[in-house]
C-alpha cells in the first residue's frame, strides 16, 4: 500500500514539474492534502518512526500545580490515525475524571476547563488556529485565565511547526477574554510563571523546583525580570545570575543551590557549558541527589538561552567539581524534557 502511494505521489509531482513553470511544485502537491481542518499530525509526524510504530509520541503538556504554576510534563500521547496529535495533546489537558486520575501521582491538575470541546484546528505557516467550545471560558479568576491561555499556547508551540496560537471560541476570535487577556492577535510564548514584583523589558527564564502535597518534585520554569544597565539583550550569565538569587519567598518554590553562590564565569565549549562558581557551591558536592538537582537547574536554565547545550560542568576556581559520592567528572547531561511522566 505504501509503495502504491509513493508511486502515485511521484507521478503527480512529475506532472506538476512539467506544468508548474515558476510555481513551486512541492507547494502545489502540499495543497492537494491540506484542508480547513488540517491537523498537526500531518505536519509533525515525520520525525520518529519508532514512536509511530508504537502508536505513541513524546509530547510536552502544561499542567498546573496547587500553587498555580504551569508545569511542563512530557507524556506519551497515543498516535491515532486521522486525528491530529496536537488535538490529542489538548484533549489530555481537559479537566475530567480520566485525565485527573492519569496525573494524580504527580499531584498536578488539568488546565482546560471541564466539558471543553475542540471544534477545529488549522495550522498554516507557523500559525495554529484552535477553535474551542464556550466551556473553555468556565474559569473564575484572572490567574486561572492567564494560566489557561498560556498552557494552551505553550503546549501547542512545543510542536516545531507552530510558533503562534490564535484562540477562537465557537468559531469567532474574541478581542479580550473575561478578565482582560487580549486574544485578538495570535499569541506566542512569553512570561511563563512570571514572579517578579515589577514588569521589566529584560526577562530570563530559570528553573526552580516545586512539589505538591509532598509528592514527586518537579522543575518549574519561572520568568524573572532583571535590571540591565546597557541595551544589550539578555545572555546566559544574566540568566544564571537570576537563578542563583533563588526563588521568591512565599511562592512554594525551592532550590538546592546554596545561598550566597555566585556565578564567576561561563564558558561555552561546543555543546557543554562550563560554569565557574563561588565556593558556596561546595556545600552540595557530597549529596548526590542535591548535586544532580543543582546541575539540572543550571543545565535547563542555560538551555533556555542556548538550545544546543547538551551538558554542563560545574567548577570552583577553575577546577571541576566531582558531584556526589560517585565523584563523576563527566558533564551532567541536560535532559531533553524538564519533567518526564509516563
Amino acid at each position: 500500500m505504501k509503495v502504491k502511494k509513493v508511486v502515485a505521489i511521484s507521478l503527480i509531482l512529475c506532472m506538476m514539474i512539467s506544468l508548474a513553470g515558476c510555481a513551486n511544485p512541492i507547494h502545489m502537491v502540499k495543497g492537494l492534502f491540506e484542508d480547513e481542518e488540517q491537523s498537526a499530525s500531518n505536519i509533525v509526524e515525520s520525525g520518529d518512526d519508532a514512536q509511530k510504530d508504537e502508536g505513541l509520541r513524546n509530547t510536552v503538556l502544561y499542567y498546573k500545580d496547587d500553587k498555580g504554576f504551569l508545569i511542563p510534563v512530557m507524556r506519551k500521547i497515543p498516535w491515532t490515525q486521522g486525528r491530529g496529535i496536537a488535538k490529542e495533546a489538548l484533549r489530555a489537558m481537559i479537566d475530567n475524571p480520566a485525565n485527573r486520575k492519569d496525573i494524580e501521582e504527580i499531584g498536578l491538575i488539568p488546565t482546560i476547563p471541564a466539558n471543553t470541546e475542540i471544534r477545529g484546528m488549522n495550522i498554516c505557516e507557523g500559525l495554529c488556529k484552535v477553535d474551542f467550545s464556550s466551556d473553555f471560558l468556565n474559569y473564575f479568576s484572572k490567574e486561572e485565565e492567564t494560566a489557561l491561555v498560556k498552557a494552551v499556547t505553550y503546549t501547542l508551540t512545543e510542536f516545531p511547526t507552530i510558533d503562534r496560537v490564535q484562540v477562537m471560541i465557537d468559531g469567532k476570535v474574541p478581542n479580550n477574554l473575561e478578565y482582560g487577556t487580549k486574544t485578538a492577535q495570535a499569541l506566542s510564548r512569553d512570561n511563563i510563571n512570571y514572579v517578579s514584583a515589577k514588569k521589566s523589558d529584560n526577562k530570563v527564564v530559570v528553573y526552580y523546583e516545586g512539589t505538591t502535597n509532598g509528592l514527586e518534585s518537579y522543575f518549574v520554569p519561572v520568568t524573572k525580570g532583571i535590571e540591565k544597565n546597557d541595551q544589550a539583550s539578555t545572555n546566559v550569565l544574566d540568566a544564571l545570575d537570576a537563578l542563583v538569587e533563588g526563588p521568591p519567598e512565599g511562592r512554594g518554590l525551592y532550590s538546592e543551590i546554596p545561598k550566597g553562590t555566585r556565578v564567576v564565569s561561563v564558558d561555552m565549549n561546543e555543546s557543554v557549558a562550563c560554569i565557574n562558581l563561588s565556593e558556596e557551591i561546595l556545600e552540595v558536592t557530597d549529596n548526590e541527589a542535591a548535586a544532580q538537582s543543582v546541575a539540572k537547574s543550571f543545565g535547563l536554565t542555560v538551555k533556555e538561552q542556548n538550545p544546543l547545550i547538551a551538558g554542563v560542568k560545574l567548577l570552583v576556581n577553575g577546577k571541576e567539581l566531582k558531584l556526589g559520592k560517585e565523584n563523576k567528572e563527566d558533564p551532567v547531561v541536560v535532559p531533553t524534557f524538564a519533567n518526564q511522566y509516563e
